[in-house]
């Protein structure tokens, strides 16, 4: 059995990338630890008991590691919260993005064109699954849509094409309500359930 980070930690005085909050160095999901993936920021094997992730895809080959952030940080607006959707080079996104290489990032008003605020994102709010925006038009079954459709779907729940062409690409996002009429945002999901078809 591996070491578990933990002893690392304490045996080989490991320090993580840099302090949560401050750094723009990013998780890279999924990432290996102690032979087991891991899609998401984790506990195991922390002795403090904080959330942590890799840095690099393999944790056990390359040691590269930070604590989560918990909230947003840094950026334009000093760390305020995501507002999802926002519009960014006019187009809508429902997650954060990398778009700017700039890491994870999200604007903190609903129009980034116009306000240019924004923050990077909580280490939590990212993990392995893709994600938005959502891509409008799209082309599903050879039909083009501009918004999020049940069509195709046995459980009728809206989705939409995470790029412009849904036949060719088959990259996918569901989209929810988020509390106000029409508004959308969607959650992330690839796989073999209830995918369009």
């Amino acid at each position: 059995m591996l070491p578990s980070l933990a002893f690392l930690i304490v045996s080989c005085n490991l320090q993580p990338v840099s302090a949560a909050g401050t750094d723009v160095v990013s998780c890279v999901f999924p990432f290996v630890f102690d032979g087991r993936s891991y899609s998401s920021c984790t506990k195991d094997g922390a002795i403090d008991e904080q959330l942590w992730c890799g840095t690099t895809s393999n944790y056990d080959e390359d040691g590269q590691w930070k604590h989560c952030s918990l909230q947003e940080h840094g950026g334009s607006s000093g760390g305020q919260p995501c507002i999802f959707p926002f519009v960014y080079k006019n187009q809508t996104y429902y997650t954060c993005t990398e778009e700017e290489n700039r890491g994870f990032w999200c604007a903190t008003t609903r129009n980034y064109d116009r306000d240019h605020k924004w923050s990077y994102c909580a280490d939590i709010r990212l993990d392995a699954n893709p994600k938005g925006p959502c891509v409008f038009p799209f082309i599903y079954n050879q039909t083009s849509y501009s918004s999020c459709t049940t069509d195709g779907m046995s459980n009728k729940k809206p989705w939409c094409s995470l790029t412009n062409n849904y036949d060719i690409d088959l990259q996918w996002t569901y989209c929810e309500p988020s509390g106000g009429k029409r508004k959308r945002r969607c959650e992330g999901r690839w796989g073999p359930f209830d995918t369009p078809v």
